[in-house]
Parts: structure tokens; C-alpha cells; sequence
């Protein structure tokens, strides 16, 4: 079974995918954290690359379902500052920021990961029922 035909999983591999990109790109950055005049690189937020996808709204069937108190999507992730620091020779690579984008990334890598787990373990629960 081609498992990118289904949704959740095609999307889990897109963050997967990303999340590997940032991580080459903080390793980067911390190697070159003593070079001249380095700007430090990192990506977009990974919502901006979904431009166009809204976020899943549930639906009120029932007046027994609680409502929601605020609209799908409403909550952002609060970005920092794209630069801490600029050293007197130009190198804008802060290690202490790049450690903090280590543990983000790891993070968000662990949770994907869990996410695509499950949703495998649904799959093969519902293929041995029937």
C-alpha cells in the first residue's frame, strides 16, 4: 500500500522532510559559528509552506457538543527574534539560539514521528479486524 495517498501521512512525511532540512541547516550554522562575516540561514515556518490548506474545523452535530471558545487555527507559535546576536565580524550564528532550534526541532521530530506511529498501528488494527 502506497502510504503518501493518504493525508496524514503525506503530511507527516512533508513535516518530516522539513524538519530534516532545518536540522542540516542548524548543524550548518553551529560549524560555521566562528566564520567571518556568516550569516546564521534557518526556514520559514513550516505553516507558511501549507499556504492555501486550512486547518480542520470540527463540526457541531449535536447540541449536547461543547463549543469551542476559539476558531480553528487562532493559536500561533510565538516566534522569536530571527537574530539574537551580531558578533564585531559580522557572524551572526548564536550558539545558545541554534541549541534552542536543536530542541524545537527534535521536538516537533519526535512528535511527527509518534503521530505517523499511530496512525500505522490504527491502519494495521483495522486491516486485522477486517
Amino acid at each position: 500500500m502506497d502510504f503518501s495517498n493518504i493525508s496524514v501521512f503525506r503530511l507527516a512525511g512533508a513535516r518530516l522532510d522539513y524538519l530534516a532540512e532545518r536540522q542540516r541547516l542548524i548543524a550548518e550554522n553551529v560549524v560555521n559559528a566562528n566564520t567571518p562575516d556568516y550569516q546564521a540561514k534557518d526556514l520559514k515556518p513550516f505553516e507558511s509552506l501549507m499556504n492555501g490548506q486550512r486547518p480542520v474545523t470540527p463540526s457541531r452535530t449535536s447540541s449536547m457538543h461543547l463549543a469551542g471558545l476559539r476558531p480553528a487555527g487562532s493559536a500561533q507559535e510565538a516566534r522569536r527574534p530571527d537574530q539574537w546576536e551580531v558578533t564585531p565580524d559580522g557572524n551572526s550564528v548564536s550558539l545558545e539560539q541554534e541549541m534552542n532550534k536543536g530542541s524545537e526541532t527534535r521536538d516537533a521530530f519526535s512528535l511527527t514521528a509518534g503521530v505517523f506511529q499511530r496512525n500505522v498501528q490504527m491502519l494495521r488494527a483495522a486491516w486485522r479486524v477486517g
